[in-house]
């Protein structure tokens, strides 16, 4: 075996970078948008055109009775926020592992976001943590299906059923993904889904809702969408009184967003299909290579679009060796692996300051219902953290040719850990240099 590249060995990886690019754009695409730019219709104030023909099957793929398309997934979140009837001192109990639009938007309807610990083995809400957060103000759950592995939905269904709370899912990394058999987006009173380009479902910006409430259907095109849209599907005479104006925004999809999504969501089955065989095929290899562990996928549950394959390092195997040092190693090697982007909440400086900026009074947890004035702190959600420390971030590869280039990411691996001694001087020398 060569030495390592990093000290100038020949690296195990000889395809050139990048070796994921999502979302492929195909004849399929181009010709989508054509039609539409052809049709002249590049905009819809109404339920109509392309935008509703998505929105059907988009719908019907979930057999969800509504659904609204938006012009981003934090619009679609913020949309099921105010939907639900969220206010000044509500409680939501949400996840602090999560991409941060699935709890910034609850700011903006003057509720309080309260963190809650991860699942040491997904990253998904810790239903134990949530039990603990709940109070006499809380009057809804938020969960993120984590990377595409599902939450526990029994036991969350039942919690919010018990307490008479709202759950809102947010399946934004998890189109296509099935708990017991059942998918994802269907189990709460409001789903939300992420269509920006990096999912599988790609509009290159976009989401959408889904319920089957009416109420939550009338209020959330009423928040986003006035005059044609607000019209045609608000029915309940106390919400059509404001169909002209709305509540004021526009949240709504372009058309041409909305013909890439519903190519995307053509290929849905056969790119999860792929994708699954592929990231299987994977996490055969690295389980068979010390120092680095698969994510773990519940026999109950299908991750379907799989949302970004983040394995573990783990840290004793090699000794101690830093993440750094270990991540730095494997892309000499030629892989493309990098700590994943999004830190826990709680760590972020939005959620451990009571002076943000955002509005004169403050953050929405400095009003008089809450007497809690903490903000949070490092070690605050540990499993969380952990969670993060440990994970890594590798192509999620979904080509059906992508078997050679997943061969020499595990020798890369394997590689790196034959080498961890060479490692473990390379960075103590490294520490004694500085």
């Amino acid at each position: 075996m060569s030495k390592l590249a990093l000290f100038g060995g020949k690296p195990v990886i000889t395809k050139e970078h990048p070796h994921f690019v999502w979302p492929p754009v195909t004849n399929q695409d181009f010709q989508a948008v054509f039609k539409q730019l052809e049709s002249g219709e590049l905009s819809v104030y109404g339920r109509s055109g392309i935008v509703k023909e998505f929105e059907d099957q988009f719908s019907g793929y979930h057999k969800m009775k509504y659904a609204i398309a938006t012009n981003a997934g934090t619009t679609a979140l913020h949309s099921a926020f105010f939907a639900c009837k969220l206010g000044l001192g509500d409680e939501v109990l949400s996840p602090t592992y999560t991409f941060l639009a699935t709890v910034t938007p609850i700011l903006h309807v003057n509720a309080i976001p309260v963190l809650v610990d991860a699942d040491p083995e997904t990253g998904n809400i810790d239903i134990e943590d949530m039990e603990r957060k709940l109070t006499n103000r809380t009057k809804a759950i938020v969960v993120t299906h984590m990377w595409g592995h599902p939450c526990e939905m029994d036991e969350i269904v039942a919690f919010a059923k018990e307490h008479g709370l709202y759950l809102i899912e947010d399946c934004s990394h998890a189109h296509g993904a099935t708990y017991k058999g059942q998918l994802v987006g269907t189990f709460g009173d409001v789903s939300c889904f992420s269509l920006q380009a990096n999912k599988i479902v790609s509009a290159g910006e976009g989401g959408i809702l889904l319920s089957n409430s009416k109420e939550i259907y009338e209020r959330a095109t009423l928040l986003g969408h006035y005059r044609d849209r607000s019209e045609q599907c608000v029915e309940t005479p106390f919400y059509r009184q404001f169909v002209k104006t709305g509540y004021g925004l526009k949240y709504r999809m372009h058309v041409l967003a909305a013909a890439l999504a519903q190519v995307s969501l053509y290929k849905l089955d056969n790119n999860i299909s792929t994708r699954l065989k592929n990231l299987n095929y994977l996490s055969q290899l690295l389980d068979r290579i010390l120092g680095i562990t698969p994510p773990i996928t519940k026999d109950y549950v299908t991750r379907g679009a799989f949302y970004g394959y983040k394995p573990f390092y783990n840290k004793e195997v090699f000794d101690g060796l830093s993440v750094l040092t270990y991540v730095k190693a494997l892309q000499a090697e030629g892989v493309e692996v990098k700590k994943p982007g999004s830190k826990p909440l709680h760590l972020l400086p939005l959620f451990q300051t009571l002076d943000d900026g955002m509005y004169k009074n403050g953050w929405p947890r400095r009003n008089p219902v809450r007497s809690e004035t903490r903000p949070y702190r490092k070690g605050d959600l540990p499993n969380a953290e952990s969670y993060y420390q440990k994970t890594l971030s590798l192509p999620t590869f979904t080509e059906p040719d992508d078997n050679d280039i997943i061969v020499q990411y595990a020798e890369a691996f394997q590689k790196v850990y034959h080498y961890r001694y060479e490692l473990l001087d390379y960075e103590k020398k490294e520490k004694n240099a500085i």
